[in-house]
Order: C-alpha cells, then structure tokens, then sequence
C-alpha cells in the first residue's frame, strides 16, 4: 500500500486569548496568561474561579442551525471556518472530505440548562429542544454540514487527548487514500459539570497553574476550538495550496492503570511517544520542541518528565519542553487540537512559547521547560503531548512545511 504523505494546510483556532491564529500566535509570542474569571455561569461554589475562557466571537452558522447550535458547536464551525478559509478549499475539495472531531463534554452545558429549567417548574420550563445538540457528535455533524464535507466522519472521546487522537485518526484516513482532505481537531466549552468534577477531585489550582513548578496546586480548566486541514501532499501540490506543516505521524496507549491516576512509571505515555515516533520515522533526536501536556498536577508533570527522559535518554537534557496550558488553561478535549496548532506556529515561526509560572524548580522536574519567557530558535520537528484520564495518551510529531509545496 501506499503511504500517503500528510500535511497541514490550514489552521482555525478560538483560544482563551481570542478567536483566531492571529490571536494565539500573539498571546504566545507575549508570553502571558489569558486566564480571567468564569462568566458563563457562578463559579464561587468552586475551587477556582479562574478559567482560559473563550472572549465573544462569531460563527459562520444561521438560521435554524444557529439557533439549534450548542457553544460547543459555535466553537467549532469558527474554527472550522477560520481553517477552511486559510487553507483556500473550494466547495468541490471540501465534498469529500473527512471530518474527523475530538471532545470531551459536548454539548452538556445545554444539558444542564434543561434540568435547570425543569426543576424550576413552570410551563414550558423545560424545552425539550435544548436536548437535541447536546450529544458530542452533534458538533462534528454541524462541521460537515456547513462545509459540504461529505467524506468519513467520526466523533472521537478519549478524554483530554481526544482531538490529538481526532488528528492522528484523520491522518490515517488520508494516508491509506479514504480521503485526500480532512478536517480534524476538537471542541471543548466550559461546562458546571467539568468544573464542578475537577473541582471535586481538588485537581484544579484556586490560582493560576503552575507547571513542572515545585509549588504546583493543580490545573486550571480552559475552552476553545481547532481545526487543522489535513491533506495529501499530493492533492495539496495540485491545487498549489501553502503547506504550514507535516504530520509526520501519531501514537496511542492506553496506561490501563488507574481512573484517573496516571501509571506512576510513565510507561504508557513513553509508549506513545515511542510509537509516534516509529510511525514518523525519526530518531528520538530529531525532536526539538516539546509541547508537553504539562498540567501542573502533582502526579502528571514528574510522570510526563519521566517517560520523556525514558524516550529521549540524553537528548532529553537537550529538548525544549513548555506547557502552554499556563497560558490557555487545559481545554479538555480541544486542548490536543489547539497544542497540535501551537507547535505548527512554533515550526513555521521560530518561536517557542514559554512554561509560566515555574518560579521554584521540581528535583523531580528537570528537563528545560523554557520558564518565563519565549524563545528565538528555529526547530524542525515537534512533539506534542496529551495524556487523558484513564491513561489514554496520544503523542503526535509535526514537521516543518517549507519544500513540501
């Protein structure tokens, strides 16, 4: 069979610091926090009043589309759209393909709206319409219908790696030729329920996160949306389309160890990252970047340092490691998509964005995890990591896009 060789030709992203690239790439290359207290409902019963929360925007939905849309599905179609746009597919390229979407919570928000409405009583409270875009696929039939996407279409949750695995999914479709485009990413909006369960599990800092730092408390939640388009190099070449990157290849594993716990050796997620690796055909030292998964939890951040070392050997002291989730807050099941967006910008920019709030080092931390501020150097290939609840980790390496066209 032959391997089709994928790239990303446009990128749409809604971060905490904005819809749009322009948005992220700037925030980023400024090295500060887009953390301001939650809006979208009361978070005072909760351990954190803080979140990465999407600043207002638009979507290119109408009608009753828009009125039935969720936030997740909003969300989703503008970043969609902000990709589809930048990657310049015509109708007649988009009618194949596949949209591939990861996420975490869906539509529950509205869910919880409709229980509110029915414990309140009243007639009428309870609006069964509210339940009809709550499901998780929803978001991704919404991506299809409203760009005449006709090819495969799958909704993937594998919990915070959902859209990295969404990524890697949609890459193999286009490889073994089911399609020559893709559309791939995730969605996740801030919901009470996901607020309220990590608030629960005391997982989530009253302050802004602190990742790989000694004095780490937890993660702090974010929302947002991406979508990368995928496409056969081939096909790109074509239609003359600018490749931005190279997926170079992807790996899954499962730590089957604990529900929420990851597997304190690191195997699992070191088995992903080996795995990607293999799949893209590169030597642990061709890595130059690490977008980490990073989350500022007690067992997470010595686990993913761990299993870095366990892969990389004495490159690992040579790797660049960050976590932007200090910047964004962890969006769950977009966070995979929008980290796979962050390290396009990193090959295509020469900027790798900094970890902050790492003030007091970890002993069992200490890899460079570029604390404080950006920095300047040009890089070939990248990692990113997302590791999910249950030990569901997926790795993806991105690769720089230039000579590609």
């Amino acid at each position: 069979m032959i391997r089709r060789r994928v790239v990303v030709t446009g990128v749409g992203v809604l971060s905490a610091f904005g819809p749009g690239c322009d948005a992220l790439r700037a925030g980023l290359r400024a090295g500060v926090r887009a953390l301001r207290p939650v809006t979208l409902f009361d978070a005072t019963p909760y351990r954190s009043q803080l979140a990465g929360e999407v600043p207002p925007f638009d979507a290119p939905l109408t009608g009753l589309a828009r009125r039935r849309a969720s936030r997740a599905d909003l969300l989703g179609a503008a970043a969609a759209a902000e990709a589809v746009a930048g990657a310049g597919l015509t109708a007649a390229d988009r009618r194949g393909a596949a949209v591939v979407h990861g996420t975490g919570s869906g539509g529950a928000h509205l869910l919880e709206q409709y229980l509110e409405h029915a414990a309140a009583g009243g007639e009428g409270a309870a609006r069964a319409s509210l339940l009809v875009p709550h499901q998780p696929a929803t978001t991704t039939d919404v991506i299809a219908e409203a760009f005449g996407a006709y090819g495969p279409r799958a909704t993937l949750m594998t919990a915070c790696s959902s859209s990295a695995t969404a990524i890697g999914y949609a890459g193999d479709l286009i490889r073994c030729g089911r399609a020559a485009v893709a559309l791939a990413g995730g969605t996740e909006p801030l919901c009470r329920l996901t607020y309220a369960g990590f608030s629960a599990l005391r997982a989530m800092a009253p302050e802004p996160c602190r990742p790989f730092d000694l004095e780490r408390n937890g993660l702090t939640l974010g929302e947002g949306s991406a979508t990368l388009v995928l496409e056969d190099l081939a096909h790109a070449r074509a239609r003359g389309a600018r490749v931005l990157a190279e997926l170079r290849g992807y790996g899954v594993s499962a730590d089957a160890h604990h529900m929420t716990a990851p597997d304190p050796e690191g195997d699992g997620a070191a088995r992903a990252i080996r795995d990607a690796l293999r799949d893209a055909e590169l030597s642990p030292a061709a890595i130059d970047y690490v977008n980490a998964h990073g989350t500022a939890t007690q067992y997470n951040d010595p686990v993913e340092t761990l299993a870095l070392k366990k892969v990389f050997g004495e490159h690992a002291a040579k790797l660049m490691v960050s976590s932007t989730k200090a910047m964004t807050g962890h969006a769950l099941g977009a966070a995979g998509a929008i980290e796979a967006a962050i390290c396009v910008f990193a090959l295509r920019d020469g900027v790798i964005p900094p970890t902050l709030g790492l003030e007091h080092p970890d002993p069992a931390c200490d890899l460079d995890y570029v604390p404080g501020a950006p920095r300047t150097r040009a890089i070939r290939f990248a990692l990113s990591n997302s590791f999910g609840f249950g030990g569901s980790n997926t790795a993806l390496v991105l690769g720089r896009g230039e000579n590609l066209a």
